[in-house]
C-alpha cells in the first residue's frame, strides 16, 4: 500500500522543470535540422491562414450585419418614427383648421385628412411597438398608445360642441392640442431620437475604417508567411517553384482582393444611402412637420379668438427655423408663398379682423397641403434612393461569407501539401 502511494504521488517541481527542459531541448534540436524548420514553417503558414479566415470573416460579417440592420430594421423604424410624429402633427393642424369651417361645419376633406393622419400615426405606432429595440423606446410608445385615444376623444367632443355652436368646443380643442404637444409629441420625439441614434450607429459601423484595417491585418497574417516561406523552400530544395504553395498564395491573394474591393464598395454604397437617402428623408420630414406645426399654430390662434399667447409665439419660432435655419436652403419657393399668406392671416388676426382672417385660412391651408404633397414626393424619391443604395451595399458582400473561410482552408491545405513534399525528401 505504501509503495502504491509513493507511485501515485504527483511529480515534484524539480521533476516538472526537468521534463520541460527536456521538451525545450528536443524542440531546439529539431529546429537545427531542415525537416524541423520545415515543420515549423508549416505550422506558421497554417496558423496565418487560420487567422486570415477568422479575422477576415469577422470583418465581412460585421459589415453584412450592419447593412442588413440599416436596410431592414433601423431605417424603417426611423421612417415609422417620422410618420408617427408627422401624422399626429398634421392631424392637429387639420382638425384645428377644419373646426373653423363656416357655421361650425367641418369640411369633409378636412375630416378625411384628419382620419388618414390618425391611421398613418396608428400604423407607425404599431410597427414601432413591434420593432423598437430599447426599453426607453417601448416606454415612450406605451405612453403614446395610452394617450392617443384620449386625444382623439377630446377632438370628437370638440367637433360635437362646435357643430352645436357651443363655445366650449374651442376649450376642448385647446385641451387636445395641449395633450398632443406637451405629452404625445414629446414621447414621439424621444422615440425618433432613439431610432435615429441606432441608425447612425449602423452607419458608423458600416463605414468604419477599423474594419478595413482589420481586413488588411488579416491579409498580412495570411500572405506574409506564404511569401516568406517560398524563397526559403526554393533555397533548400533547389527547385524554382513549389506549385501547391504558389497556388495557395494565388488563392489567398485572390480572395483578399475580392474582399477589399467588396468592403470598399459596400462602404461607398452605405455612405450614399445615408447622404442621398435617409438624410434627405429626415430633412424633408422635418420641414413637413414644421409646416404642419405652423399651420396648427395659426389655426389654434384663430380658434382661441384673440386669447392665445403661446401659439403665435410658436408660429414665430417655426418661421425663424424654416427661413434662417439649416433647412432654409433646401426648401423650395413654395414656402415663400405659404409664409406670405400665413403672415397676412396673422396680421388680420392681430389687427382685430378675426372673421376676415378665418375666411382667408382655407386658402393658406391649401398652400400648406400642396407643399406637404411636394415634400412627401421628395421623401418617397429619397427613400427609393436609400433602398437602391443599401441593396448595392448588400450585393457587394454576396458570397464572401463562404469564399473567405473556404479560401483559408484551401490555402492551408495546398501549403501543407507543398511543404510535405519537401519534408518527405528527408526521410
Amino acid at each position: 500500500m505504501e509503495a502504491a502511494g509513493i507511485a501515485a504521488a504527483p511529480p515534484t517541481p524539480r521533476r516538472r522543470r526537468a521534463r520541460a527542459g527536456s521538451a525545450l531541448q528536443w524542440v531546439r534540436e529539431r529546429l537545427t535540422t531542415t525537416p524541423g524548420r520545415l515543420v515549423l514553417t508549416s505550422i506558421v503558414v497554417v496558423v496565418g491562414a487560420a487567422c486570415f479566415g477568422i479575422i477576415a470573416t469577422g470583418a465581412e460579417q460585421s459589415r453584412e450585419r450592419t447593412v442588413s440592420a440599416a436596410r431592414t430594421a433601423t431605417e424603417p423604424l426611423l421612417v415609422n418614427a417620422v410618420n408617427l410624429y408627422a401624422g399626429l402633427s398634421d392631424a392637429n393642424a387639420t382638425v384645428a383648421t377644419g373646426l373653423l369651417g363656416i357655421g361650425g361645419l367641418e369640411p369633409q376633406a378636412a375630416r378625411n385628412r384628419y382620419l388618414q393622419d390618425l391611421d398613418r400615426a396608428t400604423g407607425a405606432l404599431t410597427a414601432l411597438t413591434r420593432g423598437a429595440g430599447t426599453a426607453s423606446a417601448q416606454a415612450s410608445l406605451g405612453a403614446i398608445a395610452d394617450d392617443l385615444p384620449l386625444y382623439s376623444g377630446l377632438v370628437e367632443t370638440a367637433r360635437t360642441n362646435n357643430l352645436q355652436d357651443f363655445p366650449v368646443g374651442a376649450a376642448y380643442i385647446r385641451q387636445a392640442a395641449t395633450l398632443l404637444n406637451q405629452t404625445i409629441l414629446r414621447a414621439a420625439d424621444r422615440v425618433y431620437a432613439i431610432e435615429a441614434g441606432r441608425l447612425y450607429g449602423d452607419y458608423r459601423t458600416g463605414t468604419s475604417s477599423a474594419t478595413l484595417v482589420a481586413l488588411g491585418a488579416a491579409i498580412a497574417l495570411g500572405l506574409v508567411p506564404l511569401l516568406l516561406a517560398q524563397p526559403y523552400v526554393t533555397r533548400i530544395s533547389h527547385r524554382v517553384l513549389n506549385v501547391p504553395m504558389l497556388a495557395a498564395t494565388f488563392v489567398l491573394a485572390g480572395v483578399s482582393v475580392w474582399a477589399l474591393f467588396a468592403l470598399t464598395s459596400e462602404q461607398r454604397s452605405l455612405a450614399a444611402a445615408q447622404r442621398d437617402g435617409s438624410d434627405v428623408v429626415e430633412a424633408r420630414s422635418a420641414a413637413d412637420i414644421l409646416l404642419s406645426r405652423a399651420q396648427g399654430d395659426l389655426s389654434l390662434t384663430l380658434v382661441n379668438r384673440g386669447t392665445d399667447i403661446s401659439d403665435p409665439l410658436d408660429f414665430a419660432a417655426v418661421l425663424r427655423v424654416l427661413t434662417t435655419g439649416e433647412l432654409a436652403p433646401r426648401l423650395n419657393a413654395g414656402f415663400a408663398s405659404y409664409w406670405a399668406a400665413a403672415k397676412y392671416v396673422q396680421g388680420l388676426e392681430g389687427g382685430g379682423q378675426l372673421e376676415a382672417a378665418i375666411r382667408q385660412l382655407p386658402a393658406v391651408a391649401a398652400v400648406s397641403q400642396r407643399l406637404d404633397r411636394d415634400l412627401r414626393e421628395e421623401i418617397a424619391v429619397a427613400q427609393d434612393r436609400f433602398d437602391h443604395a443599401t441593396a448595392d451595399a448588400a450585393s457587394a458582400l454576396d458570397g464572401l461569407w463562404l469564399a473567405i473561410p473556404l479560401a483559408a482552408v484551401l490555402a492551408a491545405v495546398l501549403a501543407l501539401l507543398g511543404l510535405r513534399q519537401r519534408i518527405n525528401e528527408y526521410r
